[in-house]
């Protein structure tokens, strides 16, 4: 199996605008994926293509909806994927349908279509892989476009800080250098990256370091 990270998106035909979101946000933060009605050609035999695809991949999402649960199709491939035990699952439901049969097991997460993003499929990273999962989110607050945003992504780590590498801690801070999306959006900058500077603010250069904490007291942070 490769070291990078390989996702296979299970969905019914019904839900392919769902799924090719799914596509388009793994790819933002470097993970490759399958989608077994876009990416297998006509010719090919459907079950070995299926079960040859399944087995390389190491995450599964699954868009779980009523008409996923009628497909005789959908159903295989997540009996497939439960049976692995080093695959990460990630069932996220559009339309409050649970999980079931092999996968009965497995707490979904209710989506909206309409919003779909990254934070909807971080807690399956941080399962699959913590150390992963953790760049992937420090990628992710890198790329925040705005400061609701940037606070919300930054959130997401913050229960996890104790886990960061020391280069992912400085990775995090140099992020919310280069960004003024991060480090001008209030919350980040009073209350979020005062707690990141405390704990890897050693590794910074001395100007880098300088900077984020005035920006932070210029928000009242007390450093």
């Amino acid at each position: 199996m490769s070291t990078e990270p390989y996702a296979f998106v299970s969905y019914q035909t019904d839900d392919k605008h769902v799924a090719g979101t799914i596509k388009k946000i793994l790819e933002s933060v470097g993970i490759k994926s399958f989608l077994a009605h876009e990416d297998i050609e006509v010719s090919e035999e459907w079950r070995v293509k299926i079960l040859k695809e399944i087995g390389k991949a190491d995450i599964f999402v699954c868009i779980l909806s009523n008409s996923y649960l009628k497909s005789h199709w959908c159903i295989q491939e997540s009996g497939i994927a439960a049976f692995r035990k080093d695959i990460t699952v990630i069932p996220l439901s559009i339309d409050g349908t649970v999980p079931q049969a092999f996968l009965g097991n497995i707490q979904s997460a209710k989506i909206n279509p309409d919003t779909l993003g990254i934070k909807d499929l971080i807690p399956g990273f941080l399962r699959r892989d913590i150390t992963k999962g953790l760049s992937i989110l420090v990628k992710v607050i890198g790329s925040s476009g705005n400061y609701r945003g940037a606070e919300e992504n930054f959130a997401l780590i913050i229960p996890y800080l104790d886990k960061l590498t020391q280069s992912q801690g400085k990775s995090l801070l140099e992020a919310s250098i280069k960004n003024s999306q991060v480090h001008d959006a209030g919350r980040c900058a009073n209350e979020y990256i005062p707690q990141v500077l405390k704990l890897f603010g050693h590794t910074l250069d001395p100007q880098d370091r300088q900077f984020l904490e005035k920006t932070c007291r210029r928000y009242g942070a007390d450093i």
